[in-house]
């Protein structure tokens, strides 16, 4: 399973390999297409649903609700909090992350019940 936005700082007790660091993934400016691009990570299939508040690791005044809810578009996960950062630090994607959106169309393709329940487990791996 492919992983964007599950960096060191942000908490979770199992990161992807290789484990990046936030700081090291900040863009000199917005995407072009960042509110495109932002919609289709909020849009995503919620996998794991985190009632929780998360301090912005950038700027540690800030709240994220639900940020380390879990989401799909069932080629990839991601935490929620990820079109936070894109928005507001200009957090860099993954090239072939950024490829598939733009392919897409900006829109969140439909994913089977089987595939969404195959991709919570891969989550919960992640998460837990």
């Amino acid at each position: 399973m492919r992983t964007a936005g599950m960096f060191a700082e942000l908490g979770q007790t199992r990161h992807p390999e290789p484990v990046e660091s936030i700081a090291d993934n900040i863009g000199a400016g917005p995407i072009e297409d960042a509110e495109l691009v932002t919609r289709y990570l909020d849009n995503g299939y919620v996998l794991i649903d985190m009632m929780d508040v998360e301090r912005d690791v950038l700027d540690p005044e800030q709240e994220i609700l639900s940020g380390s809810s879990i989401m799909t578009d069932g080629d990839w996960l991601w935490r929620q909090d990820l079109s936070y950062y894109v928005r507001r630090h200009h957090v860099t994607l993954p090239p072939e992350l950024l490829a598939t959106i733009r392919e897409r169309r900006y829109a969140i393709p439909p994913v089977d019940e089987e595939r969404l329940v195959a991709l919570t487990g891969d989550a919960e791996r992640l998460a837990f």
